[in-house]
């Protein structure tokens, strides 16, 4: 596995390392509705120094622990409008999806193409045997994501994640290399 962040591109979308001129923006974004809320760990209010670190760390965080964030931006524009990441487990082959959209940019199919990109990458260059990602149950626009881009639902954790004091049920869903390669 390279050392380096891969810079990648969809029809619509570049997946690449965040600039330190970023951090407003990713500032901004990330306090949007349904972010925090939605994600596992992300922290509320998300403030600039938290940006600046999440930044400024992208590279260290992949190196030292196969944790692998890009940002999300417009090919049209080159806006800023979320993050994609995929958490490597190199010695089982499996890949955890991750990420969020702006507010102002959901319903447009930008994080199933981020999502899809990630994950190729990951069987392609990775060599990864296993992609998936969970969400909240409530979280019905993720689930239908991790669909939209062939990740088969494999069950619900009842229980599973303490999420602002309370226990939520986390659906699963993954996908294997062979049943990825069937599709493409």
């Amino acid at each position: 596995m390279s050392n380096q962040l891969p810079h990648l591109s969809t029809p619509r979308l570049l997946l690449r390392v965040l600039k330190p001129h970023q951090a407003e923006r990713l500032c901004e974004l990330a306090n949007g509705p349904n972010i925090a809320e939605n994600t596992a760990s992300m922290p509320s209010p998300y403030t600039l120094q938290t940006a600046q670190e999440f930044i400024e760390g992208m590279q260290e965080k992949f190196r030292a622990t196969g944790l692998l964030s890009l940002g999300m931006h417009r090919r049209d524009d080159d806006g800023l409008i979320g993050v994609v990441s995929l958490r490597i487990n190199t010695a089982h082959g499996y890949g955890h999806l991750g990420g969020w959209v702006a507010a102002s940019e959901r319903n447009q199919g930008f994080a199933a193409e981020a999502a899809s990109a990630l994950m190729a990458y990951g069987f392609e260059a990775l060599g990864l045997h296993r992609v998936g990602s969970q969400c909240f149950s409530r979280n019905k626009e993720s689930a239908r994501v991790m669909e939209n881009i062939g990740l088969c639902y494999e069950g619900c954790l009842r229980g599973a994640f303490l999420k602002n004091g309370v226990h939520e049920d986390m659906l699963v869903f993954a996908t294997l290399r062979a049943d990825w390669e069937a599709r493409v």
